[in-house]
This record gives structure tokens, C-alpha cells and sequence, in this order.
């Protein structure tokens, strides 16, 4: 049977997580800081040190490739990404890069040749907590988005995207994008629906659409003092009835729909100011396109009626769209295949959050494996998977990859 080396996986957890670790036992790695540039380098030095060839690309993203019998064949990509949200765990992302390396540990360990390239891949800035929009690199490998464009991007300083690769020593050289066999990513689900189901291995579906519009509310600036209540145009107010009516609608399309308020700013920004100008950002999430259009639609309405009863001007910017995606079916067959015979119990369910996996799809055959996460919670410091079901994701993926390529999928 196929075993990973428990002990090197959880060692190799902790070393990668203590680069930006916080004294509550997460993870705060913002994309291309100084503690980002530490877990690089620890990374390359890894992979160097097992033999593998490490090449960056010219958005930072990291590439280590362990040869396969036909060096013509396009590699099989497997990885996720190691920067973060604010203040987050050790598990989001890393555990796919970690078990990704560990995969192909094992294969030198095993002495397995495959017939296709291996290429472990950290993507940069998957998060977009600090440079946005998310999935950056990985969106320019598919050509989703353009080099400049990404380049150009800046944090809330200013400081540009470009300038921060150049600055901690990764603005690569190769171009993004080439031909790619497939995609497999390892990740935490996120969510509770493996763990309520007592299973360690989900096989991802698909992801599912989310938009993001910035919400505009526009009403008066006023004293806080000597204006009557009902001659003001709070646009504070409005926004919070909107809010309110956003997660009603949201709890209306359950169980599917999801509807976020999670970002606001209010510039006026003072005590005694009757805010005149409020900006939300709405997030929309939704596994079909046709209900993802109705679903904002529906908000749009409710967010004009309120407006217009508050005599408040309303309008909406779209940040970005990420249509729902289908992973490919062949390789969700082999990693359920590989769950059974590896005896581990496994079942199919979607993502509701977007993964670099979403773009690699548009230009190749892609998958995902979800483990368990406790309680759900992710994002957050107190974020936790267990390493058994760490262990079985690795396991399932080395005997995926190994099926993968000897199928003469290339």
C-alpha cells in the first residue's frame, strides 16, 4: 500500500508554518511581505536540496519539477499556494503545498518513475488579502488576466504588486503559462459538511459563481447635532437596512445561495457627522450561473426600493466575476478510485470558495481534494485540520498522480 512519511509531512507543517506565525497559533503571511519571502526560500531550499528544478515565474509563482520518462509530456501540476488572510490559520493553502512536496518525496522514496513530469507549484498572492483581486498568478498563467495588469496591482500603501516581487527577490524571469497535463490541488474545505459526515476525503465537484459588486450609497453630510432625524439622508443607515436585506435574501434561496457583507467604509468617518457616502462590498456565491443572475438582481431591486424610500442615491460597481466551474471528470474518477482502494471513505461535494484550481480548469484538466476542518472555521487563528486526514489526502494524491500519468493522459 501507499504510505507517505507521516512524521517528515508534519514536520515539514510546521517548519513552513512558523514564518509568519501568530502567538495565538495561525498564520499571518500576507502575499510578497518579508515572512512570505521566508517561506519561499524555505520551499526552494527544500526542493533543491530533493533534487527537484525550481524555476519562478514573472509573477512570483514557485515551480519545482520532478522529471518524468517522457520530457516532452506537459507535467502534472500539483500544489496550492502559501500566502494568507490577515491574522489566519496554518492550514488554508499550505497544507496542499506541503503534501504536494511530500507527494513527490515519496515518489523518489518508492523508486516510481511516471511518465509524465510532476511540477509542485506555490501560485502567489492566491488570497488577494493583500493585492487584489485574489488568484493573481494563477490568473495570468490562463491568461485570464494580463501580465501589466497584475504587475500594476497595489495594496492599500500604494505599493505596486511589481515592485514588492522585485523588492523580496521573486520577480522571476519565465513567462507564466504552458501546456499542462492536468491539475490536482489539496485543500482544507472550509466548511463542515466532511466533517459532519465523518469522511477525510472530499472529491471536489466544481466551484461554484461568485461576484462581487462594490455598493455605493449616497445620501447627505449633516451635523450630528442640530439636523431633525427625519430630514436626514444617513447613508449609513440605508446601507445597514440594505445589509439586513441582503442576508434575508440569502436565507430566502437557501440552501445554495450565499450573500456576504464583509467589508464597509464610511469616509466621513466621525462622531458627529451623518454619513453622506457609504461603500460595501456585497459578495454573491451561487453553483449555477442562471440563479447567481437572478440572486443579484434580486438584491439590486431590494437595495433601489430602500434607497428610493430613503431618498438616498444607490449605485453599483462590479468588482470581479468567477463563473461556476465543473472539474474534470476523469480525474475526479481516479482520486475517488484511489480514496476506496486506499480505504478511505470519500464524497463528492462542491467549493463555495474560489481556488487557484478555478483557473488552471479554463486551460486544463483539473481537480481538487478536500479534507475535514474543525468546525468549519477557516480564516481564522483557530482554524485546524487534523494531520490523519492530512496524511490520507497526500496518500490519495500520490496514487492519483501515479494513475494519472502512467494513462496516457498527455
Amino acid at each position: 500500500m501507499l504510505k507517505i512519511n507521516l512524521n517528515r509531512l508534519a514536520k515539514a507543517l510546521d517548519d513552513i508554518s512558523s514564518f509568519g506565525a501568530t502567538a495565538r497559533g495561525g498564520l499571518h503571511r500576507l502575499a510578497l511581505t518579508d515572512v512570505d519571502r521566508d517561506a519561499r526560500q524555505c520551499l526552494i531550499g527544500w526542493c533543491r536540496e530533493s533534487g527537484f528544478k525550481v524555476t519562478v515565474d514573472q509573477v512570483g509563482s514557485i515551480f519545482a519539477t520532478r522529471a518524468g520518462r517522457s520530457a516532452e509530456a506537459p507535467p502534472l501540476m500539483i500544489g496550492s499556494h502559501l500566502d494568507s488572510q490577515p491574522y489566519a490559520g496554518r492550514y488554508d493553502g499550505t497544507v496542499g503545498v506541503v503534501a504536494a512536496y511530500e507527494v513527490m518525496r515519496t515518489l523518489d522514496d518508492l523508486g516510481i518513475e511516471t511518465n509524465m513530469p510532476i511540477q509542485l507549484v506555490n501560485w502567489t498572492n492566491e488570497e488577494g488579502a493583500r493585492f487584489r483581486p485574489p488568484l493573481i498568478a494563477s490568473g495570468v498563467f490562463a491568461g485570464v488576466y494580463d501580465l501589466d495588469f497584475a504587475l500594476s496591482c497595489v495594496d492599500d500603501a500604494g505599493i505596486s504588486f511589481g515592485a514588492e516581487l522585485k523588492r523580496i527577490g521573486f520577480a522571476g524571469t519565465v513567462r507564466p503559462g504552458w501546456p499542462l497535463s492536468g491539475y490536482i490541488e489539496i485543500h482544507i474545505e472550509q466548511g463542515s459538511t466532511l466533517e459532519r459526515n465523518r469522511c477525510p476525503i472530499g472529491v471536489v465537484t466544481g466551484v461554484v459563481g461568485i461576484r462581487d459588486l462594490i455598493v455605493r450609497v449616497t445620501g447627505e453630510d449633516a451635523h450630528a447635532g442640530p439636523l431633525e432625524m427625519h430630514r436626514r439622508r444617513d447613508a449609513l443607515v440605508g446601507a445597514a437596512a440594505m445589509i439586513l436585506e441582503a442576508n434575508k435574501v440569502g436565507l430566502d434561496r437557501a440552501p445554495e445561495a450565499r450573500v456576504t457583507v464583509g467589508k464597509m467604509s464610511v469616509p466621513s468617518n466621525s462622531h458627529s457627522v451623518v454619513p453622506g457616502l457609504t461603500e460595501f462590498v456585497l459578495d454573491i456565491r451561487h453553483p449555477r450561473a442562471e440563479e447567481l443572475d437572478a440572486l443579484e438582481k434580486a438584491l439590486r431591486v431590494s437595495f433601489e426600493r430602500i434607497a428610493c424610500e430613503r431618498q438616498l442615491e444607490i449605485d453599483f460597481r462590479e468588482m470581479w466575476t468567477y463563473p461556476p466551474i465543473e472539474f474534470d471528470e476523469k480525474l475526479r474518477i481516479l482520486i475517488d478510485n484511489s480514496a476506496t482502494r486506499l480505504g478511505y471513505r470519500s464524497m463528492h461535494l462542491p467549493s463555495r470558495a474560489g481556488h487557484d484550481a478555478w483557473n488552471i480548469a479554463r486551460i486544463a484538466p483539473a481537480a481538487m481534494i478536500f479534507i475535514p476542518c474543525r468546525n468549519g472555521i477557516s480564516h481564522n487563528e483557530a482554524e485546524h485540520a487534523e494531520l490523519d486526514d492530512i496524511a490520507a489526502s497526500a496518500e490519495v494524491l500520490l496514487s492519483a498522480v501515479i494513475d494519472y500519468s502512467n494513462s496516457g493522459a498527455n
